[in-house]
């Protein structure tokens, strides 16, 4: 049996995925949890070897459990399962370490084939993901491609928070985000400029024109 570890906030989309994947016959879920923190404490006290997770929950963020999880928890593969279907999450949901992202909506054959193939630690990509995932590559490897086209479009809105000096707090609260959630962003773009503090960032961001 695969076990698995469920992080969302709304207890019957939980129940649902738990029916979902238990009806498969192959698949056991240990642990729910409606916030990051309560999934860490999960994955923890069960070791699984899959965490299913959404990325908007209060508190902790699915995008920080991904980072927490990959650095503590190594063993246990994770997919992200969310309404959220654009590339920014995607990016930076595969950036974090998860090895697969699926939207809420699909079908339970997709979902449980998803939690399979990820239990073994391979990848799992839907068409969107590939096309996404492809196009990011392109630019990442294209000869004269700039520094701004690596950087998504909240990561730019964020980058020119900072740059205008407003703190982490700030940027959530002007960007309808979490500040946990504004952190990853923030280390995301340092590590895609290849800055190690703010002060390179702000610099680099004006002598690059990056916003």
């Amino acid at each position: 049996m695969i076990s698995v570890v469920l992080a969302d906030d709304h207890s019957v989309v939980r129940k649902g995925i738990k029916l979902l994947l238990e009806e498969s016959g192959t698949i056991e879920v240990v642990g729910e949890a409606e916030s990051g923190e309560q999934a860490l404490e999960l994955i923890k006290e069960h070791q699984p070897q899959v965490l299913v997770t959404d990325i908007s929950m209060p508190g902790m963020s699915g995008l920080d459990l991904i980072t927490h999880t990959k650095k503590n928890h190594p063993n246990t593969h994770i997919l992200v399962l969310s309404t959220h279907n654009d590339e920014e999450y995607i990016l930076v949901s595969f950036e974090s370490g998860a090895l697969g992202y699926l939207p809420k909506n699909a079908k339970a054959e997709q979902l449980v084939a998803a939690v399979e193939k990820i239990s073994f630690g391979e990848l799992f990509y839907t068409p969107t993901v590939v096309d996404i995932l492809g196009a990011s590559l392109i630019k990442r490897r294209s000869p004269g491609k700039s520094l701004k086209s690596l950087l998504t479009k909240r990561e730019k809105e964020i980058l020119k928070e900072l740059v205008e000096g407003s703190t982490n707090k700030e940027i959530a609260e002007n960007l309808f985000l979490s500040t946990r959630t504004v952190d990853s962003h923030r280390r995301n773009i340092m590590k895609k400029l290849n800055v190690s503090n703010s002060a390179q960032l702000v610099k680099m961001t004006l002598e690059k024109n990056l916003i």
